[in-house]
């Protein structure tokens, strides 16, 4: 059952574990308490791993327990193994909690402090998005994301630093990362796209402040208007859609700030603007599916809607290696035949000698001093090789594997 689909064998678009997670986030979205009969004959085990999977372990907790499935006196807490998930389910809601209400502080102090310093920010994301949620901590949140004024790069690098984060990266890409423990996971923005995204996104976004709403209360602090806002979440969801995939929250995430606000938009513009960038039919085929999935209505979803949820529900929350390969591999043979082994030799060279792309986004030194990259290679290979070595292994073996 998707939202309230009956034919799973008809629609075949997912297991009975991802139909009850969905049935249960709509259920915890809508105010609707599940019912306890269909909980008794869910596979819970099973059901706690998807939803880690798709970074749903919040809402489905609250739903679970809105239905008094975790309760001591309730039959499903009779096994010992049952009552240790129930105590997992409860700590990951917990900790999403936890950690939403130390991002939110964490965040106040950064933008007072960059409010000090003169640097405009616009707040990103999920930080808007979990604020049109039904209760604190449904939305769990891996890291806080700020778009800032880019000419502020290393002396906001110096106030993260003051405030105990660890630089992970800067001046590669579009964005900054930084972290500081328990929690505390910050992507700084200088700029919305770069150029490893679509050329027209990046463009579109190049003088992004000009269409920014100054906050009330602040000096430096931006907002969205609520019609780009959404044209901007639908962008970051294809943006995700295109590389390694996306999973069923950026649906739920469409669906939920559609259900506050979809009566009050202007729905004009957001066409239009929709076309400019040329994410029409993503938006409009994510928006019904997301609908039909979590609204609480009778559904049934098309060949086209029923695939999209496929895609959807194997990637997971941030995208799966399988999907990232299988494209890059596709981009290089389009003729629609099973992947040719000169294909992936192809790939696994480009993998090893990056192209100009690659320096100009992640490697600037070697980018501008072309007699680094003999010495630069190597180092990549070996820094590769020792953080991420399992992973390279699993990437290698899914290249030869892959078929089509």
């Amino acid at each position: 059952m998707i939202g309230k689909i009956q034919n799973e064998n008809e629609l075949n678009t997912a297991s009975g574990i991802s139909i009850d997670l969905i049935y249960l986030v709509s259920c915890a979205v809508c105010g609707v308490v599940p019912d306890k009969e269909r909980i008794k004959k869910m596979d819970l085990s099973g059901l706690f791993r998807a939803a880690q999977f798709h970074l749903l372990s919040s809402v489905t907790c609250m739903a679970l327990e809105s239905a008094g499935a975790f309760e001591a006196d309730n039959f499903l807490m009779a096994e010992e193994s049952m009552r240790q998930l129930a105590k997992d389910w409860k700590d990951k809601k917990n900790k999403a909690i936890r950690k939403n209400l130390l991002l939110d502080t964490e965040r106040r102090e950064l933008l007072a402090a960059m409010e000090r310093e003169g640097i405009w920010y616009l707040p990103l994301k999920g930080i808007i998005l979990k604020e049109f949620y039904p209760k604190a901590g449904m939305r769990q949140m891996a890291d806080n994301d700020i778009l800032f004024d880019s000419k502020f790069q290393w002396r906001l690098k110096e106030i993260m630093e003051s405030r105990g984060f660890q630089t992970i990266s800067i001046a590669r890409g579009n964005h900054d990362v930084y972290e500081k423990k328990p929690v505390y996971n910050y992507e700084m923005h200088t700029s919305l796209y770069g150029r490893v995204h679509d050329e027209a996104w990046a463009a579109y976004y190049s003088n992004v402040k000009e269409r920014l709403i100054k906050e009330d209360n602040s000096s430096y602090g931006y907002h969205f208007s609520d019609e780009d806002f959404y044209v901007y979440l639908i962008t970051h969801a294809c943006k995700h859609y295109n590389s390694g995939g996306t999973g069923i929250r950026s649906l739920l995430d469409i669906y939920v700030y559609l259900r506050k606000m979809e009566s009050a938009l202007d729905w004009n513009y957001i066409s239009g603007e929709l076309q400019k960038l040329h994410v029409e039919d993503f938006e409009a085929d994510s928006r019904r599916v997301a609908k039909k999935l979590f609204s609480q209505e009778v559904n049934e979803l098309n060949e086209r809607e029923a695939e999209l949820l496929r895609y959807f529900l194997g990637s997971g929350a941030y995208g799966t290696m399988k999907n990232r390969v299988g494209k890059k591999l596709h981009e290089y043979q389009q003729d629609g035949e099973p992947i040719k082994a000169g294909t992936k030799r192809r790939y696994l060279v480009g993998r090893l000698f990056p192209d100009e792309e690659f320096y100009q986004n992640y490697a600037p030194f070697a980018y501008r001093h072309r007699w680094f990259r003999p010495i630069f290679i190597p180092f990549r290979v070996v820094r590769g090789v020792l953080r991420n070595g399992k992973k390279i292994v699993r990437e290698f073996k899914m290249v030869v594997k892959i078929k089509e």
